[in-house]
């Protein structure tokens, strides 16, 4: 018996080519017919989500992906790396739906993530496993043992968000049960007579920014849970089917290492921008202008003369030199200042103010600015 679970003006809206689709939204409200005996609804929407490719530049997904990575860009405060996944992972298998499979996704964007409880978890266990004494597993992860001492840990283990490189988010995989009878209690004993049931599912592959955030003072702890999430993560896995090899996490590659690496960049940058901002809008009117085009100058290396963009060069810098001339904010020794980079420039860049007009211009400026 087929059951139709989605009108029909809605699904002409899943198109076989989904580029930026929510796959979140697709495994739970995706299917558009159930049959207990006919799978191909199911093995067609699943093809559909595996389609679905890494998130471009400019999707609502990296957009916040380069947001979250700013956001922690403070290594005074957060521990942060990238790691990918080896082979596959599981992660929310039991979180099924109508698709009858489930995955751990963003339910903002969609895409892949480790929830941060799991997180934790992977942590945890692989701490207890090296034998840390209950002290530093407190620090670490808190305390809400039957003790009921209910103690906070000094950090917090953070969602994994999938990095938006070139690898495609999702993938199909085939999980076979052999002994369902015996697995559901109808049959003592596996006697291998049983026939196999494949079940589709969907798995998750590319790489993970974890993240880890320190309380004031307890950075070295983060530091310390870095390097223990990452063995924990190589050596035991993550998710489900981890004795099947599903799981297993190695460095991140080139790509997504990149992406991240890209991201801190700028935003160091425009954090570099901000300060000399600052530090330009506390200076005296006369040091902004002489550092406005000492930084403006140094940049250029060989300055022609009929060249149009220095033409604007030009005309900007004297337009500027003339507001100073008549400007009572500058005192008699702050333009003696200005001039004395004018005669540095004009040694500079001889060639480029060796035109007649623009020498004898510059001349009448730094008569005024001399007080001749």
């Amino acid at each position: 018996m087929t059951i139709s679970l989605m009108r029909e003006s809605l699904k002409k809206l899943i198109s076989d080519d989904l580029k930026d689709a929510h796959a979140g939204l697709l495994m739970q409200r995706g299917l558009t017919e159930w049959d207990k005996d006919d799978k191909q609804a199911k093995a067609d929407l699943i093809q559909k989500i595996v389609k679905i490719p890494a998130p471009k530049k400019d999707s609502l997904y990296a957009l916040a992906f380069t947001r979250w990575v700013q956001a922690t860009s403070d290594t005074s405060r957060f521990a942060t790396f990238a790691a990918g996944i080896s082979g596959r992972l599981y992660t929310g298998l039991n979180s099924a739906g109508a698709l009858e499979t489930g995955i751990s996704t963003s339910h903002t964007y969609g895409m892949p993530l480790i929830a941060g409880s799991s997180v934790k978890g992977i942590a945890r266990s692989h701490a207890e496993s090296l034998g840390l004494d209950k002290a530093h597993l407190t620090v670490l992860f808190g305390d809400d043992s039957d003790s009921g001492s209910l103690k906070s840990g000094a950090l917090v283990w953070h969602d994994a968000w999938f990095v938006p490189a070139n690898t495609p988010p999702f993938a199909a995989e085939i999980i076979t049960t052999h002994h369902q009878d015996y697995y559901n209690g109808k049959q003592p004993e596996a006697d291998e007579m049983e026939s196999p049931i494949p079940n589709q599912q969907i798995a998750t592959q590319g790489s993970f920014y974890f993240v880890i955030e320190s309380a004031p003072g307890a950075q070295a702890w983060a530091a310390y849970a870095q390097n223990l999430l990452f063995q924990a993560l190589q050596t035991q896995g993550a998710g489900s089917k981890t004795a099947s090899g599903y799981g297993y996490f190695t460095v991140a590659d080139n790509d997504a290492l990149g992406k991240i690496k890209h991201i801190q960049e700028e935003q160091q940058q425009a954090l570099a921008a901000q300060q000399k901002a600052a530090e330009l809008a506390a200076m005296p009117a006369h040091q902004r202008f002489i550092q406005k085009w000492e930084s403006r100058f140094a940049k250029q290396t060989s300055l022609s003369v009929n060249n149009h963009e220095h033409t604007k060069l030009y005309e900007e810098w004297k337009t500027d030199l003339e507001s100073v001339t008549d400007n009572p904010v500058y005192s008699a020794v702050e333009k003696a200042e200005i001039a004395k980079l004018v005669d540095k420039i004009r040694k500079e860049h001889k060639n480029w103010l060796n035109n007649k007009k623009r020498k004898d211009a510059l001349t009448d400026i730094l008569e005024k600015l001399r007080g001749e």
